[in-house]
């Protein structure tokens, strides 16, 4: 991609400080949206660019939900009010926001003309030097994308026959081109019938990867898909679509069924893999004896992205898959696929004149008049309904859920408008195995869901109920409970959920006994523990509390000190953990956890003498390290300097892959990096830092940014990036920071003086 970054980089960085628009546009396969991804990297995240964001258009304009999710990445204040705003609010709280910012924003795969107009509206052309990327399959809308700023549409073109060589062996043999004579001429000819396409060399390679290596296997391969460069009406070319076919065929059943049921996501959706496998494993997609359901789920979403059949956009530290797609041509086929075996109906803004006989999974992606007729069949066939997955549906059509006999998962996240009535008869269905509710107006839970014996899966993390009903302890198959941070958990008879592993919540009725049944609980199954304060420092006061199957513990809201009993967890693999004051015991403690490879460790305060020295006696598997130091104690508030120093002693964290550093420089001095010794981390790869400008003087964030470079000069081998974040607060020089810092401290010392007269009085 260098050369085609580079290009793209120099039509966009021309200097101008006019917006300047620049489409990128070519047949569906070409890689543009990988082009505008790498080209948003590069500039957009690195840049001098105060705003920026990266949305998908698809070919049904929500615009509604596009300037949401800009303003989920632009402004996270106006994102949280934007709820219930029309689309004009939008546009014009959009519009607002980035005037007299300099803006970058990637519009991913426009469809129409029109489309592209209604999106326009809402970018000032604010003479900053902003810039949008656009890309798109249709000439016309690259033309319409660029005709305000004089520029000219990027367009993308095939692989030449070197690259495409590099690309296809790359995948097959892991090196560029080490084919062997024999298969030299078929070789050549898959990628004559390949055409350059990268997205058709790819999942063609992907394919071959998983065969042998044998001259006739791949001439099979090769005789299955056509040749020639016809377009379809979407601007796809047709061996492609023959392509990618093929390789669904090749697909183990298991996991063409799996892949099937990604067609009830909407396009261009990033699917989150822990949903996805949860109700792969509630259909019954996967068979207990093949090993542990959720390492088997795991396998299938590896093998799909291995098989280039999705496609992976976010990939945790430690390797696993967290979100995913389906390219839009890949969508096309299963949705086409599932509708020939009636697999699943998929309501998304088309007009749907009638429905199955029997609907079997039913997905709902828009509200509007295709829906018209939605409820009449819904309630005729509700007998098979095995799925039911709602992303967004109209007050007037929420169907009451009684009599879904068949139903095993039932997903409400999109559904706004559920009411206690909607659910009162949930207890009806029998089978269900995946319940999962999102923002509604739902005040209480039904004592009937104490009736879903095989549940195994209950995520209420975004709805705002007060508490459960103590009939979830009748729930003794559930593996999983998720709830949000105002909803209470009932303490009685929590011990007998055996066989739940995965736990979120923060309330409970009953701290104290609550404590004590999770003890109960947590000496059979639980891996996972996410909660707050108050329930961890009970939990893990005492060091003979141990939890063997504990794997990862979350600790969001802010605890006193690390708790002591920390250090009796001896498989504890991850933690996340804010603490109020960090000290020397609190870090022996952490470093005594043998097992830990992922810590996330946030405090907001240190100790006086604040030099902490992680030395060669702890911490002997840890790959990754986020550490963020976000003071705001008031009485050092306005202290010039940081009052917590971290070293890494020679030796230190032999294993350590990444390091991820939150830093504010009006309480981080630049000697920070100095002395952090990142020099002595052996197999550093990947070092992170995100400067929080908020409430700082600029010249104490550059030299700050002036250390990092200096010590980073020390890993030339390493994938550096430095951020900065909350740019918009910080102050506009450091003759301001001063008055501020003088005015705190006159009325600190004013402060001081009256509560000694109070105290002598």
């Amino acid at each position: 991609m260098d050369d085609r970054v580079k290009q793209v980089t120099t039509l966009l960085m021309d200097g101008s400080m006019e917006l300047k628009v620049v489409p990128i546009v070519g047949s569906g396969g070409l890689g543009k949206t990988t082009l505008a991804m790498e080209v948003y990297r590069k500039i957009g995240l690195g840049g001098d660019f105060q705003c920026r964001g990266f949305v998908s258009v698809s070919r049904t304009l929500d615009l509604e939900k596009l300037l949401k999710d800009i303003l989920s990445q632009i402004d996270k204040d106006a994102y949280g009010n934007s709820k219930r705003w029309e689309k004009e609010q939008l546009i014009r709280e959009t519009k607002q926001i980035l005037t007299g910012k300099r803006y970058f924003i990637v519009i991913d795969d426009v469809w129409k003309e029109q489309d592209w107009k209604l999106v326009k509206a809402a970018f000032p052309e604010n003479n900053n030097g902003s810039r949008i990327i656009a890309t798109t399959r249709i000439t016309g809308v690259a033309n319409q994308c660029c005709s305000n700023s004089g520029g000219q549409p990027y367009q993308m073109v095939p692989l030449d026959g070197d690259s495409s060589r590099k690309l296809f062996f790359k995948r097959i043999f892991s090196s560029d081109d080490p084919c062997p004579y024999e298969l030299e001429e078929v070789s050549t000819g898959i990628l004559r019938k390949c055409g350059g396409l990268p997205l058709a060399i790819s999942t063609f390679a992907s394919l071959l990867a998983n065969k042998p290596h044998k001259k006739d296997e791949w001439e099979r391969l090769r005789d299955s898909i056509g040749t020639g460069p016809l377009l379809d009406n979407d601007g796809n070319l047709k061996v492609m679509k023959d392509i990618l076919l093929l390789s669904y065929w090749e697909l183990p059943h298991h996991l063409k069924i799996c892949l099937l049921y990604m067609s009830i996501y909407p396009e261009d959706w990033e699917i989150q893999c822990k949903e996805l496998k949860w109700k792969w494993v509630a259909e019954g997609f996967l068979d207990r004896r093949w090993g542990r359901l959720d390492e088997v789920a795991e396998n299938c979403i590896n093998e799909l992205v291995n098989r280039n059949m999705i496609q992976p956009t976010h990939i945790d530290d430690d390797g696993t898959v967290k979100y995913c797609r389906v390219h839009d041509m890949v969508l096309d086929l299963i949705i086409s696929l599932s509708d020939e075996e009636n697999f699943a109906t998929v309501l998304n803004g088309r007009v749907c004149n009638s429905f199955p006989n029997k609907i079997r999974r039913l997905s709902m992606q828009s509200s509007g008049k295709e829906h018209k007729g939605a409820v009449g069949a819904i309630i005729e066939t509700m007998i098979h309904i095995r799925s039911l997955t709602v992303f967004e549906l109209h007050k007037s059509i929420v169907p009451h859920l009684v009599d879904f006999h068949a139903l095993r998962v039932l997903d409400l996240a999109g559904c706004y408008w559920l009411e206690n009535k909607h659910v009162k008869h949930i207890g009806s269905s029998r089978q269900l195995r995946y319940l999962r509710i999102g923002r509604s107006m739902i005040t209480e839970l039904p004592c009937e869901i104490g009736k879903l014996q095989h549940l195994e899966t209950l995520d209420l993390r975004y709805c705002s109920l007060p508490r459960l009903p103590c009939h979830v302890a009748q729930l003794r198959k559930l593996v999983r409970l998720f709830v949000s941070y105002i909803t209470q958990l009932p303490a009685s008879g929590f011990r007998s959920l055996q066989a739940l592993k995965e736990l979120r919540f923060k309330k409970t009725d009953d701290p104290a006994r609550f404590a004590e049944e999770v003890n109960e609980l947590g000496k059979c199954n639980l891996r996972y523990l996410r909660t707050g304060e108050e329930i961890a420092t009970r939990l893990f006061c005492n060091p003979c509390c141990t939890y063997p199957c504990l794997q990862v513990l979350k600790m969001k809201s802010v605890i006193g000190t690390v708790p002591r009993g920390m250090a009796s967890q001896k498989n504890l693999v991850k933690l996340c953990i804010v603490v109020c004051e960090f000290d020397n015991e609190g870090l022996q403690v952490l470093m005594g956890m043998p097992s830990l490879a992922h810590l996330e460790l946030e405090t907001t305060r240190g100790t006086d003498n604040g030099k902490l020295i992680i030395g060669s006696d702890g911490f002997k598997l840890l790959k990754v390290f986020h550490f963020s130091y976000s003071l705001f104690r008031p009485d050092v508030e306005v202290r010039p300097t940081g009052v917590l120093q971290l070293t890494f002693a020679p030796g230190a964290m032999q294993a350590l892959r990444c390091l991820r550093l939150d830093l504010n420089p009006m309480w981080i001095s630049s000697d920070f990096f100095a002395d952090l010794g990142v020099e002595h981390l052996p197999s550093l790869a990947q070092l992170e830092v995100e400067i929080i400008c908020f409430k700082a003087a600029p010249g104490r964030v550059k030299d700050l940014e002036c250390s990092i470079e200096k010590a980073t000069n020390l890993l030339p081998k390493c994938r550096i990036r430095v951020s900065r974040a909350n740019e918009d607060y910080m102050f506009k020089d450091d003759k301001e920071w001063e008055d501020v810092v003088a005015k705190r401290i006159s009325a600190m010392k004013g402060d001081q003086k009256n509560e000694r007269v109070t105290t002598k009085n």
